[in-house]
């Protein structure tokens, strides 16, 4: 099952459904470009915006609409925004205090920052100039999975992230505040012999954990990786951390900050020596260090002896010896920590093969499987407890390449929407959670269904719901987007009547 998050460019009409119906008159055919929920922390909903083409003008200009709406779908303000038609939306966020959007404008060759408030209100827009060959490399990194072009921080600001063509190849990282507090920017040497890129990766109130990769060319098989630790308020490099091949390899794919100023990183570990492109990992580590770079400690659990012993089995009621397992998040309540993954496996492809003998070998032969979800659980010392699966269907998504390792191409393939899960909302009172995944029913003896699952986390045990996404009108898509707590919402376009009807659905609850 390819991407089910579908995105809407679409020409549509606008009906929202709340308690009873409700009709938008001034919005009668259009096209989204983008839309979203507004999200604290937690991921909680504080409202939604919709981001359209209204009008094509003239001197090729268009003119684009803003539509905010509150947690109940209530409209709260509908801004205009006029700008070229060479700028493209390549990415929009919310940090809770306002919206960003960053636009790429290949003409004139510049990124452009466009930020506005809860009530629709503009700020001043911030340029930054962009090369033909920088523009080609941020395509080719937000393709990779693992760049985070725009990077909101709660409450604070905003973190943009960009290629630079230095002597080689570098990055650059803007902060934008929201709060009234110091921007800056933190660039990599201009004098550097290695091809590095940037992703940062969390952040809060103090810190911006990120990853700096390294590679010798742009053909090398072989990455370092390095952790940096910033200071959000100045800027400045607080410490770094190396990972490279020859003294300690790890592919990290999360970071935790805690409230007591620690840094947790999580990912898989590696032998020392080996390259985290093409070999297996041995295991899943948790490493935490202070704000000083001091490690505290360092915890692992291997596959063979540990991972595949606890693992439940799968679906297919098999105890499988190899696997791998993608984690999406990571949540912190009173009884540990609980990391929410899927199970993936590097498969032969049938259609990969009979493509790669009519290519004459130009095309990939294998695939990723992707199966069930799975949540372990950890103590506070990342000491691991338990871990529990829950089936789903399978989705099959072909590799990248054939020869890189199946971790980095589940890391590229999740860009493309190759995984099932959605998203995680947390209630911090009540210490709870909500991890979402889509989901494709292939039932015996009946029409296979659509559905929307939910691994509910409450008073200390796991549970799952459901909400069935098909109805008799097979001309519906649908999008699935965070609600207020307890709640999602469901988009439901139907391409015939060119309607898009938007409901709040309740989780089951209390």
């Amino acid at each position: 099952m390819t991407n089910k998050l579908f995105t809407l460019l679409l020409t549509c009409s606008f009906v929202i459904s709340f308690a009873q119906q409700k009709t938008l008159n001034d919005i009668t055919t259009f096209k989204i470009k983008n839309s979203g929920s507004f999200l604290d922390s937690n991921n909680d909903v504080d409202g939604y915006y919709f981001y359209y083409e209204v009008d094509k003008l003239k001197k090729g200009k268009r003119e684009y609409a803003i539509k905010m709406l509150d947690n109940n779908l209530n409209e709260l303000a509908t801004k205009s925004y006029v700008d070229d038609k060479n700028t493209y939306l390549a990415q929009s966020n919310f940090n809770n205090d306002a919206l960003m959007f960053a636009m790429v404008n290949l003409k004139e060759r510049q990124y452009k920052l466009v930020q506005f408030d809860k009530q629709g209100n503009q700020s001043d827009e911030q340029i930054i100039p962009v090369s033909k060959k920088e523009i080609r490399w941020l395509s080719a990194m937000m393709q990779s999975g693992n760049f985070n072009l725009l990077y909101p921080v709660d409450n604070k600001g905003f973190l943009f992230n960009y290629v630079r063509d230095n002597k080689k190849l570098g990055y650059g990282l803007k902060y934008i505040s929201t709060d009234g507090g110091k921007s800056w920017d933190f660039n990599s040497p201009s004098e550097a012999k290695e091809i590095l890129t940037f992703n940062p990766i969390q952040a809060n109130e103090d810190v911006i954990v990120a990853l700096e990769s390294s590679k010798k060319s742009v053909l090398s098989k072989s990455i370092d990786m390095k952790v940096l630790v910033i200071d959000i308020n100045s800027g400045k490099k607080l410490f770094e951390r190396s990972y490279d091949k020859s003294d300690d390899p790890r592919l990290i794919t999360n970071a935790f900050l805690t409230k007591d100023k620690k840094v947790v990183l999580l990912g898989e570990y590696f032998d020392s020596g080996d390259n985290i492109m093409t070999s297996k990992s041995l295991g899943l580590f948790s490493q935490t260090l202070d704000y000083e770079g001091k490690k505290l400690s360092d915890s692992k659990v291997d596959w063979e002896n540990q991972i595949d012993a606890m693992m439940p089995p799968d679906s297919e009621g098999k105890k499988r010896a190899r696997g791998y397992v993608y984690f999406h998040d990571i949540q912190k309540t009173d009884t540990g920590y609980y990391c929410i993954g899927e199970r993936y496996r590097k498969t032969a492809s049938a259609g990969g093969i009979a493509l790669a003998v009519l290519s004459r070998g130009n095309s990939n032969v294998t695939q990723l499987t992707i199966t069930d979800a799975v949540i372990f659980k950890f103590n506070d010392n990342f000491e691991l407890q338990a871990i529990d699966n829950f089936p789903k269907g399978k989705s099959r998504a072909p590799s990248i390449t054939d020869f890189g390792s199946p971790q980095l191409n589940a890391h590229a393939l999740k860009s493309f929407g190759a995984f099932d899960y959605g998203f995680t909302q947390r209630h911090s009172s009540r210490d709870r959670f909500y991890a979402m995944f889509i989901d494709y029913e292939r039932l015996k003896g009946e029409k296979n269904k659509l559905a929307f699952k939910s691994i509910i986390y409450n008073d200390g045990q796991l549970s799952e719901d459901k909400i069935y996404l098909e109805n008799n009108d097979s001309k519906t898509k649908y999008r699935v987007l965070p609600g207020k707590l307890g709640h999602v919402l469901l988009m439901e376009y139907n391409k015939k009547k060119k309607t898009l009807d938007i409901h709040l659905e309740k989780l089951n609850i209390d």
